[in-house]
């Protein structure tokens, strides 16, 4: 049974993010990346954070749209990923590079297919130092990409279902991951990142590329609190796992049908 995640868009006011009603005024929705803002015609994703972060699909077969692959019947980005060699592997690659300067807070909605590289990566760079975070063996990590692996994981991440995982990194490396919104280990300090990312779905090298489905992955530059990170891991899991609730209309046509049938199959009157 496959889970689900949701992100309800944040509202920018003047440099204020509100993040499910709370102000996050030192942390920024830097991108969100949803679904349903996929066109799987042109490879191009709509970044719906109010910055215009477009990011492009390179180097293979576009990715389609998965319809009603989440809990909730909502959609997916479907990523087949690339046989390609080292160096040309397929990504969405960002119009806009997100700066490192303050760390970060990343949240994906995600369903893996097993390894075709030696990393799952979500997130990349454009040079070493970037972020990388992606899923290696089984588990959430993060690295400075081609110098240092900082943090990892413990609790599985399936490949026939959906997680939400997130990261929540300093620009000094301390932080901790989630997963499912449950605490799943935590990073080492160490030198800052010293690349912005510029890619999602690989690293900057190509070699480590996403394959599976993707409903949704959010990137506020600076660290989340623990309060604001529940809350939009809670949003998220409306978004994808919870079922909605029937429209009004739904419910009239609903109780029209059934008095229509009730009267269609009224025994005559003798």
């Amino acid at each position: 049974m496959k889970k689900l995640l949701v992100a309800i868009p944040c509202t920018a006011i003047a440099g204020l993010i509100m993040v499910g009603g709370l102000s996050a005024s030192a942390q920024t929705l830097s991108l969100q990346l949803q679904a349903a803002n996929y066109n799987p015609t042109t490879g191009v994703w709509t970044d719906s954070s109010g910055n215009g972060d477009t990011a492009t699909f390179a180097n293979g077969t576009l990715p389609t749209l998965a319809a009603g692959a989440t809990p909730n019947g909502s959609s997916a980005v479907d990523i087949i990923g690339s046989n390609a060699s080292y160096g040309v592997g397929s990504h969405f690659s960002l119009l806009n590079p997100i700066s490192n300067g303050s760390g970060y807070t990343i949240f994906a909605y995600i369903e893996p297919t097993g390894s075709s590289g030696s990393r799952q990566a979500l997130t990349g760079g454009s040079g070493s130092g970037a972020l990388e975070y992606d899923v290696y063996g089984g588990n959430q990590d993060f690295l400075r990409e081609y110098l240092q692996d900082v943090g990892h994981g413990t609790a599985t991440v399936p490949t026939s279902s959906f997680s939400l995982v997130d990261l929540a990194v300093s620009s000094t490396l301390a932080g901790s991951f989630n997963f499912n919104g449950s605490p799943d280990g935590t990073t080492s300090s160490g030198t800052a990142f010293s690349n912005p990312i510029t890619q999602i779905g690989n690293n900057e090298g190509g070699g480590d590329y996403f394959n599976g489905d993707i409903a949704e992955i959010d990137i506020y530059s600076g660290v989340l609190t623990p309060a604001q990170i529940g809350t939009v891991e809670a949003n998220l899991t409306a978004e994808y796992v919870t079922t909605p609730e029937p429209t009004a209309w739904a419910m009239m046509a609903g109780g029209l049908g059934t008095l229509f049938a009730v009267r269609r199959f009224r025994r005559p009157q003798a």
